[in-house]
Protein backbone atom coordinates (compact mmCIF):
# COMPACT_ATOMS: atom_id res chain seq x y z
CA UNK A 1 0.00 0.00 0.00
CA UNK A 2 2.93 2.44 0.93
CA UNK A 3 4.56 1.62 -2.50
CA UNK A 4 1.77 2.27 -4.33
CA UNK A 5 0.68 5.60 -2.45
CA UNK A 6 4.63 6.67 -3.28
CA UNK A 7 4.54 5.54 -6.97
CA UNK A 8 1.21 7.56 -7.11
CA UNK A 9 2.55 10.52 -5.41
CA UNK A 10 5.51 10.81 -7.78
CA UNK A 11 3.43 10.15 -10.89
CA UNK A 12 1.42 13.41 -9.85
CA UNK A 13 4.62 15.33 -9.19
CA UNK A 14 6.37 13.85 -13.01
CA UNK A 15 2.94 15.61 -14.33
CA UNK A 16 2.53 18.95 -12.41
CA UNK A 17 6.60 19.95 -11.69
CA UNK A 18 6.63 21.20 -15.27
CA UNK A 19 3.18 23.02 -14.75
CA UNK A 20 4.54 24.37 -11.23
CA UNK A 21 7.61 25.28 -12.41
CA UNK A 22 5.84 27.39 -15.29
CA UNK A 23 3.78 29.26 -13.00
CA UNK A 24 6.44 30.38 -10.80
CA UNK A 25 8.83 31.12 -13.61
CA UNK A 26 5.48 33.67 -15.26
CA UNK A 27 4.42 34.87 -11.86
CA UNK A 28 7.76 36.56 -11.50
CA UNK A 29 7.85 39.12 -14.49
CA UNK A 30 8.31 42.38 -13.62
CA UNK A 31 7.31 45.17 -16.04
CA UNK A 32 8.60 48.33 -15.88
CA UNK A 33 6.24 50.20 -18.06
CA UNK A 34 8.61 54.09 -19.35
CA UNK A 35 6.16 56.22 -19.79
CA UNK A 36 8.65 59.57 -19.51
CA UNK A 37 11.13 60.61 -22.05
CA UNK A 38 14.09 62.21 -21.16
CA UNK A 39 14.26 64.93 -22.53
CA UNK A 40 10.88 65.89 -19.81
CA UNK A 41 12.66 64.03 -16.68
CA UNK A 42 16.03 62.58 -17.17
CA UNK A 43 16.12 60.95 -13.58
CA UNK A 44 12.71 58.46 -14.51
CA UNK A 45 14.46 56.90 -17.30
CA UNK A 46 17.87 56.91 -15.56
CA UNK A 47 16.24 55.11 -12.12
CA UNK A 48 14.26 52.59 -14.61
CA UNK A 49 17.73 50.95 -16.08
CA UNK A 50 18.91 50.72 -12.23
CA UNK A 51 16.06 49.36 -11.01
CA UNK A 52 15.89 46.74 -14.36
CA UNK A 53 19.06 45.89 -13.45
CA UNK A 54 18.42 44.90 -9.89
CA UNK A 55 15.51 43.36 -10.32
CA UNK A 56 17.57 40.89 -13.04
CA UNK A 57 19.49 40.44 -9.91
CA UNK A 58 16.61 39.34 -7.26
CA UNK A 59 15.82 36.76 -10.09
CA UNK A 60 12.90 38.28 -11.84
CA UNK A 61 12.21 38.16 -15.45
CA UNK A 62 12.32 41.96 -16.98
CA UNK A 63 10.01 43.14 -19.04
CA UNK A 64 9.90 47.08 -20.25
CA UNK A 65 7.35 48.31 -22.01
CA UNK A 66 8.23 51.48 -23.96
CA UNK A 67 5.36 53.96 -24.17
CA UNK A 68 3.75 57.24 -25.17
CA UNK A 69 6.54 60.43 -24.42
CA UNK A 70 9.46 57.55 -23.48
CA UNK A 71 9.19 56.37 -27.36
CA UNK A 72 10.87 60.01 -28.36
CA UNK A 73 13.59 59.31 -25.94
CA UNK A 74 14.85 56.14 -28.69
CA UNK A 75 13.92 58.29 -31.79
CA UNK A 76 16.72 58.81 -34.26
CA UNK A 77 17.30 62.40 -34.74
CA UNK A 78 18.79 64.44 -37.20
CA UNK A 79 22.86 62.65 -36.39
CA UNK A 80 21.53 59.39 -36.99
CA UNK A 81 21.56 58.55 -32.81
CA UNK A 82 18.22 58.80 -30.29
CA UNK A 83 18.60 61.27 -27.23
CA UNK A 84 20.04 58.42 -24.73
CA UNK A 85 22.64 56.53 -26.78
CA UNK A 86 25.60 59.34 -25.55
CA UNK A 87 23.46 60.18 -22.22
CA UNK A 88 26.46 59.98 -19.38
CA UNK A 89 25.90 57.33 -16.72
CA UNK A 90 27.17 59.73 -13.50
CA UNK A 91 30.23 58.61 -12.09
CA UNK A 92 29.07 58.31 -8.56
CA UNK A 93 26.23 56.44 -9.84
CA UNK A 94 28.28 54.20 -11.81
CA UNK A 95 30.44 53.66 -8.30
CA UNK A 96 26.67 53.14 -6.48
CA UNK A 97 26.22 50.69 -8.57
CA UNK A 98 29.49 48.69 -8.71
CA UNK A 99 28.81 48.68 -5.11
CA UNK A 100 24.97 47.96 -4.55
CA UNK A 101 25.07 45.20 -7.28
CA UNK A 102 28.91 43.76 -6.23
CA UNK A 103 30.52 44.47 -9.64
CA UNK A 104 33.94 45.89 -10.36
CA UNK A 105 33.68 49.87 -11.68
CA UNK A 106 34.67 48.74 -15.09
CA UNK A 107 31.86 46.59 -15.75
CA UNK A 108 29.36 49.30 -14.98
CA UNK A 109 28.66 50.90 -18.59
CA UNK A 110 29.75 54.73 -18.86
CA UNK A 111 26.81 55.97 -21.05
CA UNK A 112 22.74 55.24 -20.71
CA UNK A 113 22.93 53.34 -24.89
CA UNK A 114 25.95 50.93 -23.36
CA UNK A 115 23.46 50.67 -20.04
CA UNK A 116 20.62 49.47 -22.84
CA UNK A 117 22.49 47.32 -24.74
CA UNK A 118 23.72 45.47 -20.98
CA UNK A 119 20.53 45.43 -20.14
CA UNK A 120 19.85 43.50 -23.12
CA UNK A 121 22.27 41.09 -22.94
CA UNK A 122 21.46 40.60 -19.54
CA UNK A 123 18.05 39.22 -20.61
CA UNK A 124 15.94 42.32 -20.27
CA UNK A 125 12.73 41.76 -22.91
CA UNK A 126 11.91 45.47 -24.87
CA UNK A 127 8.49 46.39 -26.17
CA UNK A 128 7.20 49.61 -27.78
CA UNK A 129 4.02 50.77 -28.26
CA UNK A 130 3.45 50.17 -32.19
CA UNK A 131 0.00 52.44 -31.84
CA UNK A 132 2.35 55.16 -31.22
CA UNK A 133 5.01 54.09 -33.58
CA UNK A 134 2.28 55.32 -36.07
CA UNK A 135 0.20 57.91 -34.91
CA UNK A 136 3.51 60.22 -33.88
CA UNK A 137 5.23 58.96 -37.36
CA UNK A 138 8.13 57.62 -35.98
CA UNK A 139 7.52 54.27 -37.75
CA UNK A 140 5.21 53.06 -40.53
CA UNK A 141 2.77 50.25 -40.98
CA UNK A 142 5.82 48.65 -43.21
CA UNK A 143 8.45 49.72 -40.58
CA UNK A 144 7.30 50.08 -37.04
CA UNK A 145 10.97 50.49 -36.32
CA UNK A 146 11.92 52.73 -38.87
CA UNK A 147 13.57 55.95 -36.61
CA UNK A 148 13.85 53.46 -33.48
CA UNK A 149 17.26 53.16 -32.57
CA UNK A 150 16.84 49.85 -30.58
CA UNK A 151 16.19 47.52 -33.70
CA UNK A 152 15.35 44.89 -30.95
CA UNK A 153 12.09 46.22 -29.58
CA UNK A 154 8.88 44.23 -30.49
CA UNK A 155 6.33 46.29 -30.94
CA UNK A 156 3.56 45.63 -29.21
CA UNK A 157 -0.06 45.88 -30.02
CA UNK A 158 -2.71 47.60 -27.36
CA UNK A 159 -3.97 43.70 -26.47
CA UNK A 160 -0.02 42.79 -26.22
CA UNK A 161 0.36 45.77 -23.98
CA UNK A 162 -2.60 44.64 -22.08
CA UNK A 163 -1.30 41.06 -21.85
CA UNK A 164 1.68 42.61 -20.71
CA UNK A 165 0.84 44.00 -17.85
CA UNK A 166 -2.01 41.43 -16.48
CA UNK A 167 0.89 38.66 -16.61
CA UNK A 168 3.40 40.75 -14.38
CA UNK A 169 3.55 39.65 -11.12
CA UNK A 170 5.12 43.34 -10.59
CA UNK A 171 4.90 46.86 -11.96
CA UNK A 172 6.48 49.80 -11.80
CA UNK A 173 5.91 52.77 -13.71
CA UNK A 174 8.52 55.75 -15.06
Amino acid sequence: MKKRIVTITIAWLVILFPAISHAAEDGDVFLIHLKTSLKRDDAQICVAYNVMWAALLEGKKVKVLVDADAINTYKIGWRGKDGIEDYKVPENMRQALSRQFSVPLDSIPKTYGEYLLLLKGKGVEFYINSGFLIVSKIGDPHNLLKNISAKFFKPATLTEMVTLRTEAKYYMAY
